[in-house]
């Protein structure tokens, strides 16, 4: 089977290396390379640096529904376009490009979380189940009929890194084992009734009030926002990330928002519920992420002293 394959991050990567390994992948689409680090030096996406090293042909386009990108597509004449984590949304000129569909690997149980960030959603909800699906792309943002999934359980321990490489090893296993048998698949219509959306996560998503949110919704943020944006407070008007944390037992009164119990290798803060909020490893501004002994030992806070919410844009 002749297949376009479309898709930039790590996340797609295992889905593209699985197809190579049983289909024909004509080419493959993905983002142009962006600037990375302090030399801002273009740096190309992982999809790429993996289609390369397969030798499979490589085209960046700024914008697929461009005309010169649409007439490639029909020149390359695919029986299948697979997409997985694009970065585009496709027009319908690309949608009726390939001979029996343009299909898409997709991280989360539709419906369910359609959008850009479905991972870092099921683990910022508390949902105790997600997982992937292959679906019939369809103009509507992530709305087509579902044609295979898999799940897996969530629990008060995952972190978004470990999930996406997990989903991302499991979709494509799913794609492989799906392919084969697409076009004698009816695909399961999505219950327009249970539609939830992950938008993309902006760099304020982190800034959280610990007065305000209570222990578990605080730690479901920073195991969801690990790396980028991180769940980000004020510490003595110093921005201080918080990297690992653990919801406790509240072990006496505090002021949410406060320190409530420090020691030399413990520091919990209070919150707005019945529980506090154990701080693991942090990283103060312009230092490196540290386990929290070296940051009470640096620092030296104080019971009732405050972590406030960072401002937000446009405030």
């Amino acid at each position: 089977m002749k297949i376009v394959f479309m898709g930039t991050p790590q996340f797609a990567v295992p889905s593209l290396a699985g197809l190579h390994g049983h289909h024909t992948v004509t080419a493959v689409f993905c983002q142009p390379d962006r600037p990375k680090g302090r030399s801002r030096k273009p740096v190309p996406c992982p999809v790429k640096e993996k289609a390369l090293e397969l030798g499979i042909p490589v085209h960046q386009p700024k914008r697929i529904k461009a005309r010169k990108w649409v007439n490639l597509l029909n020149e390359l004449a695919p029986d299948l376009i697979v997409v997985a984590a694009f970065g585009q949304l496709l027009s319908q000129k690309v949608l009726d490009v390939p001979r029996i569909a343009c299909v898409n690997v997709h991280a989360s149980l539709l419906p369910r979380w359609r959008g850009a960030s479905p991972i870092h959603y099921a683990i910022k909800e508390g949902d105790e189940r997600t997982g992937v699906g292959i679906m019939k792309m369809e103009l509507a943002l992530d709305a087509g009929p579902v044609y295979s999934e898999a799940s897996v359980p969530l629990d008060h321990t995952t972190r978004r890194r470990d999930l996406e490489h997990t989903l991302a090893e499991l979709g494509a296993d799913l794609l492989v084992k799906t392919i084969p048998d697409l076009q004698n698949i009816e695909p399961r219509a999505q219950d327009e009734a249970l539609v939830t959306y992950a938008p993309i996560i902006g760099k304020d998503f982190g800034y959280l009030d610990p007065a305000e949110s209570t222990a578990e919704e605080l730690d479901r943020a920073v195991r969801a926002f690990e790396e980028w944006p991180s769940v980000v407070t004020r510490f003595r008007e110093t921005p201080v990330k918080w990297h690992r944390t653990r919801v406790v037992p509240a072990e006496g009164q505090a002021e949410p928002g406060t320190v409530a119990l420090v020691s030399k290798k413990r520091l919990c803060v209070a919150c707005a519920g019945e529980n506090w909020l154990e701080l693991l490893e942090v990283q103060p501004s312009g230092k490196k992420s540290q386990p929290v002994a070296a940051f009470v030992n640096g620092y030296q806070p104080k019971p009732g002293e405050p972590f406030e919410a960072m401002p937000r844009s446009g405030s």
